[in-house]
């Protein structure tokens, strides 16, 4: 028995893809924006734009240039490398050619790197620097088979032999034969121009092929359900390996058409968000809770009339948001407020101008969307996957943080409207999306399902009686104790993490289990801050992460969460681990989801100290470092106890 079904509202828009390519929207942009600005990039402290008739000239010299180093048709490119103009222009200048883009997170491992060189059997590297070059040089197997390494900055590279070295400033040239021109106007939409990784949390990662119709639908999807407008500001900072970026930063400023943003280098994002004052941004939930917790460290640090102030005007841009007030209220009290305090927050998180800001890739707590809406900030959720695309988002006047939002409208060029219903086991089903396969995993695409009889997403998804989703966790991930009371992990953990000072948790308990528990990453900064102020002495992150005051603060925050969900269901005991989870150590994927399995193996001897109820548990582990040295931590760790238990 299945429950109904819902299909998306139809939007008409003005630009669609029609029959289009990526290269050819580009091309089309040329000729009809010549001279209004398509990309800005930060250089020395001074943005510099390019025109979309300057940009599809260096994508087709590019393209002749990646052709005479011998890039074919149907062969792999891979790039490696933070988001920057050169790169962008790159990969488009690739999928000109007919070749396919293949982009890895800048912070993967050489090992992880040589995974996508071998599995996507790429040919050439677009390699940032020296650290990614290395990388490049240093990975097992895979770099036998590539044989171009593309550099963009040359510094430190002087005196490296390898013949395979190229500087991406010597490559381009003339399309003297108009082969390019050629190559871009025999593109098809059904061609494959990307391939995305998936996260890999249960194994290795799976690389989904997405075809230009598929990038250019979800852009499509994005520009109907918020109404994103010509000429709109969008910054470029999640990494193009994630999907979602393929679509807000190739494929939604190419058909809406946005002006793009690079920022110079990671460490000044804050400061160029400020200066850019985007319409349009996409962050993970760990970069939003991160932006939250550097208010509340500011905070920490100001004077106690000005944390007061602050507090004030959060409560009264509370009371806004929920539409709690009089004449007196909108008239008097909400602008105040909004000049004294929170106009101020929006200028240091640099969305004074956002007209939508959205948060995927995972859940985040209601408490943090409440935060930001009382900061004015309009931020929603976003719901999809790579392999089947963005799915359901918020609109304006649609903020209801407990749901992911309405159905996305489709490009009525390209596809059927989504329909979307709940199955009998409680999973989402999908229709009217396309979905090209796994590369070389027949029969993980024969698993996803097909448009005819609905796409298995894997989640289970609640529709409420408007139609909107309400996401509980990833079906597989959905526990039953021993005791028989069934809890959602990811709900108890985002609910976690909306707390200052935690930066991650994962919570434990299975069949074998008849309770739940927590091990839980504090946050360095936030906690160091907390113990300055207090007085605290510590030398380490370990002798942080386990002084009493620090416990007793995450103590609090799990007492909060405990009081959200059924008795049964409740945490009953944690421990503040004494090292930071990390990607390079496999605990996280690098979209910083984390990799359950491999945290409780690591983590063994926590997990059976916090179920045995001793006081404390000796624990020595391996740390790695992203350079590939290794050392060993021994820490003694506290088992900390929550009214919880007991009722459990």
């Amino acid at each position: 028995m299945t429950g109904p079904r819902i299909t998306a509202r139809a939007v008409s828009l003005a630009r669609t893809s029609g029959d289009r390519t990526l290269p050819q929207v580009l091309r089309d942009n040329a000729a009809g924006l010549p001279d209004t600005v398509a990309i800005r990039s930060k250089r020395a402290g001074l943005w510099r734009a390019i025109t979309w008739r300057d940009l599809d000239l260096r994508v087709r010299r590019t393209a002749a240039g990646l052709r005479a180093l011998g890039l074919e048709r149907g062969q792999t490119l891979c790039l490696i490398s933070e988001n920057r103009e050169e790169a962008w222009i790159t990969q488009m200048a690739a999928i000109c050619l007919g070749a396919v883009a293949v982009s890895v997170y800048p912070d993967a491992s050489a090992d992880e790197l040589a995974y996508v060189l071998s599995h996507s059997r790429a040919v050439a590297v677009l390699a940032e620097d020296q650290e990614q070059v290395d990388k490049v040089l240093t990975a097992p197997d895979a770099p036998l088979a590539i044989r171009h390494i593309v550099f963009v900055e040359p510094r430190g590279l002087w005196h490296y032999t390898d013949p395979r070295l190229v500087d991406l400033a010597t490559i381009a040239c003339d399309d003297t034969d108009g082969e390019i021109a050629r190559r871009i106007d025999s593109g098809r939409k059904s061609d494959i121009a990307c391939y995305c990784y998936t996260s890999g949390t249960t194994g290795r990662p799976k690389a989904a092929m997405l075809n230009h119709a598929f990038i250019l639908d979800n852009a499509y999807r994005l520009m109907g359900a918020l109404g994103i407008e010509p000429g709109g500001r969008y910054l470029s900072y999640i990494s193009p390996a994630w999907a979602a970026e393929q679509f807000f930063g190739f494929g939604l400023p190419l058909l809406a058409p946005l002006v793009l943003h690079f920022a110079e280098k990671p460490e000044t994002v804050q400061t160029d968000l400020r200066e850019i004052g985007p319409d349009f941004l996409m962050f993970t939930p760990r970069q939003w809770e991160m932006q939250a917790s550097d208010v509340e460290a500011r905070m920490m640090d100001a004077p106690g009339w000005r944390q007061a102030l602050y507090h004030w005007g959060v409560a009264r841009g509370h009371d806004r948001a929920a539409g709690q007030g009089g004449l007196w209220h909108r008239a008097v009290i909400w602008p105040l407020a909004d000049q004294l305090v929170l106009k101020g927050v929006r200028d240091l998180l640099g969305l004074t101008r956002a007209k939508a800001v959205l948060s995927g890739g995972s859940g985040l707590s209601a408490e943090l969307f409440a935060r930001f809406r009382a900061y004015g900030v309009p931020l929603g959720n976003l719901y999809g996957s790579s392999e089947l695309g963005l799915v359901a988002t918020h609109r304006r006047g649609d903020m209801d943080p407990e749901t992911m939002g309405q159905l996305m409208p489709s490009d009525p060029t390209l596809a059927q409207p989504i329909e979307a219903w709940v199955d009998e086991t409680g999973e989402l089903r999908l229709s009217g999306l396309a979905f090209s396969g796994y590369l070389d995993n027949p029969e993980a695409s024969a698993e996803i399902g097909d448009a005819a009889e609905g796409y298995h997403t894997g989640d289970a998804v609640r529709l409420d009686d408007n139609g909107a989703l309400i996401f509980l966790d990833r079906a597989k991930d959905l526990r039953r104790l021993a005791t028989g009371a069934v809890y959602p992990p990811q709900f108890l953990e985002n609910h976690l993490r909306a707390h200052a000072m935690i930066r991650d948790a994962i919570v434990i308990g299975d069949q074998t289990r008849d309770a739940v528990v927590a091990l839980i990453n504090i946050d360095m900064e936030i906690a160091g801050r907390f113990a300055e102020r207090h007085g605290l002495a510590f030398g380490t992150f370990s002798e942080l992460s386990q002084l009493d005051p620090v416990r007793r603060e995450i103590a609090g925050a799990v007492a909060a969460v405990n009081a959200r969900v059924d008795r049964g269901a409740r945490i009953v005991s944690f421990a503040n681990l004494p090292k930071e989870l990390d990607a390079d150590e496999e605990e996280l994927t690098r979209s910083r989801k984390l990799r359950r399995g491999a945290i409780e193996s690591k983590y063994a001897p926590l997990i059976d100290g916090l179920y045995s109820r001793c006081a404390s548990v000796p624990l020595d582990i391996d740390v790695t470092y992203q350079d590939g040295r290794k050392s060993r931590l021994s820490a003694e760790v506290a088992m900390n106890r929550t009214a919880a238990e007991g009722v459990a």
